[in-house]
């Protein structure tokens, strides 16, 4: 691995990933929050909802590897160019450790943002079919 300061060019990227996948963490948090406390309770709403606040959380612990990752990418890769060391496999590894924890969050939030969708459709769906 000729070009070790690669990976460490990601990182500011998949930094505004992880703000971006927290905020909604946080806004679907307190929408549950507002469910929970509501007198007529839909129940089943509130389970898809805590459903999609999980795949968020696995999302967030994918990319948090995968910035670790790239991360010790550079760092091995840096450490070799210094010492002139031949242990450009490992620095290797841990790319594509990054890049498959990436893709591994980005399936995620995929499916985070159809379902989101989905539920929000239903709810409108329901607020409308109630009779007035």
């Amino acid at each position: 691995m000729e070009n070790w300061v690669i990976p460490l060019t990601l990182l500011p990227g998949i930094g505004m990933m992880i703000m971006s996948t927290t905020n909604l963490s946080a806004a679907l948090s307190q929408e549950i929050n507002g469910f929970i406390h509501e007198p007529d309770q839909d129940t089943q709403l509130i389970e898809r909802k805590i459903s999609q606040l999980s795949l968020l959380n696995v999302a967030l612990v994918a990319l948090y590897v995968g910035t670790a990752s790239f991360a010790l990418t550079g760092l091995i890769g840096g450490v070799s160019t210094i010492q002139h060391l031949m242990i450009h496999e490992s620095a290797t590894l841990f790319l594509v450790i990054g890049i498959g924890c990436l893709l591994l969050a980005t399936i995620f939030l995929i499916t985070f943002s159809i379902r989101a969708v989905r539920i929000k459709r239903n709810q409108f769906l329901k607020s409308i079919s109630k009779p007035s």
